[in-house]
């Protein structure tokens, strides 16, 4: 959570003439809230002399004039902690969820100290001690000199860290510390400009250092940029003149002054474009204004789109969109979402109900890789270094969970293991699935080819544990919470005697992901919601910081039939606020034969029933004298049975097929993809086959 230090001033100043001479700002940053802008700079400022200069741009990745030493490499071998040169100029780095975005300067480089160690010796966290010494300095003519530099931090929480400057005058045998840096002075991410004066040094040759201590191993990132250090006289004025105070001025008029490098513009309109630039007024004159930085005050809480319509489905199709909430303030919000359909969940008939608060999986059962097996337990217990679980979002203990982190798996022991449902649940009627999930991916997926990534699936077997069809994947990437989760099993259960859920997670074959817990799952039965999923429908938006302030929820309409219409609202809540989102479901009238209709493109439509058994009617149209072909494909791709092969006239045409392979004999249960292949076209559909 963000705070800022504000200043603010009346709209009366001192009408003063502008300079060329003098100093100005730079680096303006704007940072946007709801029907607010946040306003920050670096004020750029003279004091004799610079003998030392080091923004860290227009160099190699390694840090060019200043020197990285681990006095500590007794106590770490190999130490992955230290001083590295950090670019937050590209989308890989900014927002990565450990590094600030911008220090508005124009290189958008910084020096960072790593923010854990590793001995590569022993593979555990170690501590980190380590230096970024300048080049000797000569301050013998001297007498005043100032080490001026930026800061910023992520992570501010850890005891165990300790960040300082320090100044030696005997080629760095001995050190004195003239700055001690708190992390919990400053705000998380945002960068501070600090001087310091190291006067009492002068008349040496002395070396100036940015220590950077972890007695542990594990604390948060220490950034530093444009380090200067200079050398004057005492009763010399700075070259800027004297400081007065800064003037904000916002499209071209002055709305205020302040006495920091801080501003906030309050009551403005959300969606509206502001600029503005920042001077600095010293009793000379005023400088030059900054460059002009712009932004957009938004609201707290906002779902894009507004509306959702899913019109002219077949029956038995299936349609999903895709919704944004957003969240642009310093709040976290949480939110829920609720419609008729929705809050009927409550009221449904549970079939089970597994909420692991007896420290057993219950109705689950374990299917483990290489040994590894899901367990339950709480957050206490079961948190580790990268991977710490909150507490469930209805105020519970436990919950089933596989901590990779904790498991320390690596390329050579991989994990997949998966929580399947033991008995298998039986029952026809319209049924969902729902759960909550805290998994927070910061990777990725397994398919982005990162380290540490991973993936959660959730699946369901219609034959017992044989085979399992693929719901859904992944869900979410970096999301640092706990969310509710809502799928239909109706299209793949429906005529189906039992069947059984499962919870996979993989780390990618080694990778060493995060890991993953579920919480407080339940299939419900019911026949008032069956048309209608929103997934997730509980959870948290993060407040603004660039990062996790956003997550997408889907809407699929499912089950809709021939002159089948609804219309509904879904309500977006999160503290205060609502938003309605429009829904709207409808369905076709089937008034013609299908025989008198020349269709005037070719297409392959949505087999009907689906699932099916013991048969199933696919319907496909020809637009023109053509030979026709559709087959049968299994999940591998290996052709099971050829339905047409032969020239075609143009019409609208139903086969059936009754799982049958090319010899004559049945299938099994399963996914199955059906394709129709003219000389200029091409379409694959799938369909799943139950008994």
């Amino acid at each position: 959570m963000k705070s800022f230090k504000v200043f603010l001033f009346g709209s009366a100043f001192l009408s003063i003439s502008i300079s060329q001479d003098l100093c100005p700002p730079a680096f303006v940053d704007a940072l946007f809230y709801d029907e607010k802008i946040e306003l920050s700079w670096h004020q750029t400022s003279s004091y004799g002399d610079l003998l030392f200069d080091e923004c860290f741009s227009s160099c190699s990745l390694a840090i060019e004039a200043m020197t990285v030493v681990h006095p500590g490499d007794s106590i770490c071998g190999d130490c992955s902690g230290g001083w590295f040169r950090y670019s937050d100029g590209t989308a890989a780095d900014c927002g990565a969820g450990m590094f600030p975005c911008d220090d508005g300067g124009e290189d958008d480089f910084s020096a960072y100290a790593g923010y854990s160690g590793t001995d590569t010796t022993t593979s555990t966290y170690a501590p980190v001690d380590s230096r970024m010494i300048t080049t000797p300095i000569d301050l013998t003519n001297y007498t005043a000199a100032y080490v001026e530099f930026s800061e910023a931090y992520n992570y501010p929480q850890d005891a165990t860290d300790s960040n300082m400057v320090e100044v030696s005058i005997d080629g760095g045998e001995t050190w004195n510390v003239v700055y001690t840096s708190n992390p919990w002075d400053v705000d998380e991410y945002i960068y501070i400009d600090n001087t310091i004066d190291i006067s009492e040094y002068v008349g040496n040759v002395v070396w100036v250092a940015f220590r950077y201590y972890d007695s542990v191993g594990y604390g948060e990132s220490w950034f530093v940029d444009d380090v200067r250090v200079w050398g004057g006289n005492d009763g010399e004025e700075p070259v800027c003149g004297v400081f007065f105070h800064y003037n904000v001025y916002m499209d071209g008029t002055q709305i205020g002054t302040a006495d920091s490098t801080f501003f906030t513009v309050e009551g403005l309109e959300n969606e509206v474009e502001y600029c503005f630039e920042i001077t600095t007024a010293y009793g000379e004159g005023e400088s030059t204004p900054t460059a002009e930085v712009c932004a957009i005050p938004q609201g707290p809480f906002q779902v894009n789109p507004g509306q959702f319509s899913f019109n002219q489905l077949s029956a038995g199709e299936y349609a999903e969109q895709v919704m944004v909430i957003e969240n642009f303030d310093t709040l976290d919000a949480n939110f829920t979402i609720s419609s008729v359909e929705l809050s009927n969940l409550d009221a449904a008939f549970d079939l089970v109900l597994s909420q692991f608060e007896d420290g057993t999986l219950g109705d689950f059962t374990n299917v483990p890789d290489l040994g590894e097996e899901w367990s339950v337990g709480d957050s206490a217990a079961n948190s580790s270094t990268y991977l710490p679980f909150p507490s469930p979002p209805d105020g519970s203990q436990n919950f089933a969970l596989y901590n990779d982190d904790a498991a320390g798996d690596d390329p050579f022991n991989p994990a997949t293991p998966m929580l399947v449902s033991n008995p298998a649940f039986s029952g026809t009627e319209p049924s969902f699935l729902v759960f909550d999930l805290y998994f927070p991916n910061p990777a990725g997926p397994c398919e982005d080819g990162q380290s540490y990534a991973d993936d959660f699936k959730v699946k369901v077997s219609i034959d017992d544990g044989e085979s399992w069809i693929l719901i859904d994947s992944t869900m979410a990437t970096g999301v640092w919470y706990w969310a509710s989760y809502m799928y239909n099993l109706e299209p793949y259960i429906s005529e189906v005697s039992s069947f059984r859920v499962g919870f996979e997670y993989t780390d990618c074959g080694g990778e060493w992901g995060y890991g993953v817990a579920i919480d407080n799952m339940a299939i419900k039965m019911g026949d008032s919601f069956t048309w209608l999923t929103v997934s997730p429908y509980r959870g948290n938006v993060s407040a603004f910081d660039g990062y996790n302030d956003s997550i997408a929820v889907k809407i699929g309409a499912y089950g809709v039939y021939d002159e089948f219409s609804i219309e509904d609202e879904l309500l977006v809540e999160s503290g205060e606020n609502s938003i309605s989102v429009e829904i709207a479901v409808g369905g076709v009238e089937v008034t013609v034969d299908d025989s008198e209709i020349t269709p005037i493109e070719f297409a392959l439509h949505q087999n009907y029933p689906n699932p099916f058994n013991p048969e199933t009617n696919i319907q496909f149209d020809v637009a023109e004298h053509s030979h026709v072909s559709v087959s049968i494909f299994n999940l591998v791709g290996q052709k099971v049975a050829s339905l047409v092969n032969q020239n075609m006239d143009a019409g609208v045409y139903t086969i059936k097929w009754s799982g049958l392979n090319e010899g004559g004999l049945a299938l099994p249960s399963g996914m199955y993809f059906y394709e129709m292949k003219t000389s200029n076209y091409n379409s694959i559909k799938k369909l799943v086959l139950v008994k």
